[in-house]
């Protein structure tokens, strides 16, 4: 499903969140992200991203650990890669930066 998005060709800049059911640090994150997820979608596309059904996306941005969110811009390129639990204030941060 995720995996077919043309990152090489984004309309708008993406926040790639990858997460885990099994992981209770990714669902402290996910109730972060839930919080502040329509601000996010004012500024980006937001995608998460579970593990252990999306291989190629995890393989693809080498996450290693989760929970670990990628923020690309327009270019596709990494503009923000973080790994663990953070404050919304720090996501929103990047989300209003990044073009």
């Amino acid at each position: 499903m995720e995996s077919t998005i043309d990152f090489d060709n984004l309309e708008r800049p993406i926040l790639l969140q990858f997460y885990a059911d099994w992981c209770a640090p990714c669902k402290m994150l996910s109730g972060v992200l839930d919080h502040i997820e329509g601000d996010i979608r004012e500024n980006v596309d937001f995608v998460r991203v579970n593990i252990d059904h999306d291989r190629e996306l995890k393989d693809e941005f080498f996450v290693r650990s989760v929970p670990t969110m990628i923020l690309l811009n327009k270019s596709g390129d990494i503009y923000w890669r973080q790994t663990g639990v953070v404050p919304p204030q720090e996501i929103m941060k990047h989300v209003h930066q990044v073009e």
